[in-house]
């Protein structure tokens, strides 16, 4: 029984000692912000941070559906992606497109669907009939 008992508090203390180390090294580690986090993601997962973005518009799964369709042809979710033929630049493929980061470029071609199309079903159904937009 005795023994027990001392596996009992040998154990806690263990539990206990990761709990502090590990407070502590995330204590020490350095503070990432919100928009630091949100840039992050869109860095390594643009389709999955312009998902989150379009919930800004009321755009449901469907409208996201269109979106995926739409840049996939466009630039493959490439943030590099450079057309020869224009000055058309990125994900969204904008023209004049100056903006280097994943997160801006979405956030821009959100926009510009917005104003041109009303939402990224419409604009699909535009590049069908004339391959731009």
């Amino acid at each position: 029984m005795a023994k027990e008992n001392k596996q009992k508090i040998l154990l806690g203390t263990v539990i206990g000692l990761l709990i502090v180390l590990t407070s502590s090294a995330e204590a020490n580690a350095p503070y990432i912000s919100k928009e630091e986090k949100i840039a992050q993601l869109a860095l390594q997962n643009p389709k999955q941070y312009a998902q989150i973005a379009i919930k800004a518009y009321n755009w449901n799964t469907n409208q996201f559906v269109c979106l995926s369709k739409l840049w996939d042809k466009e630039s493959n979710w490439n943030h590099k992606s450079d057309n020869p033929h224009s000055s058309a630049f990125g994900i969204a493929q904008m023209l004049r497109e100056t903006a280097k980061h994943p997160k801006k470029q979405i956030d821009n071609g959100l926009r510009y669907i917005k104003h041109r199309y009303d939402n990224p079903c419409n604009g699909w159904k535009f590049w069908q009939r004339h391959r731009w937009y």
